[in-house]
């Protein structure tokens, strides 16, 4: 019996087999991401594990930042031994993120599909495999490869009830992966009140879209809302009596730090580490003025929170239009990619090396970049009824507005390239040259006529 979710047609073995062979091609590069990233996420899903089965004590449970990864990460880790070293969990994750992004370019091109047309939902499939920064991410135990499936399943279900807006498994999925991407990326929750405004929005200026889904989108942020905060308050009880971490704390510090990014050198991309930038002015900035706030918590017994919260809102009323340069520059480098784990003159791929063609494969990865860019503004700006894909730009405002405001790093971009690759290709289609080669390649991979 066919599987009506995602049944097996040629297309789906070409998407597993290009996958497959991008997968290979980045981890054979001689850049990576972190395999563990700062190292959390790794620790707390093995030790849930453990605990899960009955090899350490409940007391060895935390969850300090995003409870998403931890859940994610999980399950892989359950399928390994209790005595398996890091690395061993480490291709236990890897295979499991890849078998999850697989999954995800899967749900991309049937979302392009249902919302579009088939050669479209190819058309943003191909847009990753020319910039498979999706395999890049999957190669290490991140939050980014969970937050990107988990807007990918949000997405699949709004394509659903565009077409059916009374098919439960459309609101289910919408739920199901809105809530996820927030217990990711609990910055996304901007999402929520972004689209609370399109609901307003719609009682006023489109009455078809509100008598349609006002009432059950209404219906399915609450559900949302009840479902994230309820799992995050249960992830706060687990780590109360363990660790003095706390959420709100992290967001002060994270936001002090970004109150120096791009502040006197708006054009310094390096990434924020001792062993990038130690010669940068505004780190060396940053570190000097947390040595202070440090000096005043501990003088004036106050909590680094309350510390942290007034220098933020003096340092704003202070030098306003830093904080609005700030701002734009942050939103730039959020879709600007460079890479920090190899310096210029060792950079080598095969037989090409040094500086001049490292700064050419910056070059050449940032104008595909900018090409699916340049296609979601083409899609934005010919598509006349944008409300009826809110959760696609709203996500991106989300994101943009958090971060923005906050602290960035191309990497909190990534869940919202979902979005970002299905409208680039749904504007690229409409030009002519780009929708010929696309019809063209459609004819041998989904056997289309166009």
């Amino acid at each position: 019996m066919k599987n009506k979710l995602f049944p097996f047609k040629k297309s789906d073995i070409l998407i597993v087999a290009v996958s497959l062979l991008m997968m290979i091609v980045v981890l054979n590069l001689p850049f990576k991401a972190k395999p563990f990233g700062d190292i959390t996420f790794h620790e707390e899903a093995k030790n849930l594990a453990l605990y899960i089965k009955g090899a350490v004590d409940y007391d060895q449970v935390t969850i300090t930042k995003a409870p998403g990864p931890v859940f994610f990460y999980t399950p892989a880790y359950l399928l390994a031994s209790s005595t398996a070293t890091d690395n061993q969990l480490w291709v236990y994750g890897v295979v499991f993120t890849f078998i999850i992004i697989t999954i995800s370019m899967l749900m991309i091109f049937r979302i392009g599909s249902n919302l579009f047309s088939k050669e479209v939902g190819l058309f943003s499939v191909l847009l990753f495999f020319i910039f498979p920064i999706h395999c890049y991410y999957s190669l290490g135990i991140l939050a980014e490869v969970p937050a990107f499936f988990s807007l990918t399943v949000a997405l699949f279900g709004w394509s659903i009830l565009l077409k059916t807006p009374s098919k439960f498994k459309g609101w289910l999925f919408l739920i199901l992966g809105v809530w996820f991407l927030i217990l990711n990326r609990p910055n996304a929750i901007l999402i929520l009140p972004i689209g609370f405004l399109v609901v307003i929005y719609s009682f006023f200026k489109n009455k078809d879209f509100f008598k349609t889904f006002a009432k059950k989108l209404l219906i399915s942020f609450f559900c949302i809302g009840v479902m994230g905060f309820l799992t995050l308050k249960l992830a706060k009880a687990i780590s109360s009596s363990k660790t003095s971490s706390d959420q709100v704390g992290l967001l002060y510090y994270v936001a002090f730090q970004g109150r120096f990014q791009f502040r006197e050198e708006p054009f310094d991309f390096r990434f924020w580490d001792d062993t990038v930038r130690p010669d940068s002015k505004d780190y060396q900035n940053w570190k000097s003025a947390g040595a202070i706030l440090s000096a005043k918590t501990e003088n004036e017994n106050l909590t680094s929170s309350q510390v942290y919260k007034d220098f933020l809102i003096d340092d704003t009323i202070e030098h306003p239009f830093w904080f609005t340069r700030q701002f734009f520059v942050k939103s730039l480098y959020g879709h600007i990619y460079v890479i920090n784990s190899v310096k210029p003159e060792t950079f080598k791929i095969g037989p090409i090396k040094g500086a001049a063609f490292y700064w050419m494969f910056i070059a050449l990865i940032n104008s595909v970049n900018i090409l699916i860019i340049i296609g979601a503004f083409v899609f934005i700006r010919k598509q006349r009824n944008l409300i009826n894909y809110w959760p696609f730009w709203s996500i991106i405002i989300a994101l943009l507005l958090f971060h923005g405001l906050t602290y960035m790093e191309p990497r909190y971009m990534f869940p919202a390239r979902v979005a970002l690759y299905i409208m680039s290709a749904a504007g690229l289609y409409q030009i002519k040259w780009f929708q010929k080669k696309v019809n063209f390649i459609a004819k041998f991979a989904l056997n289309s006529r166009r």
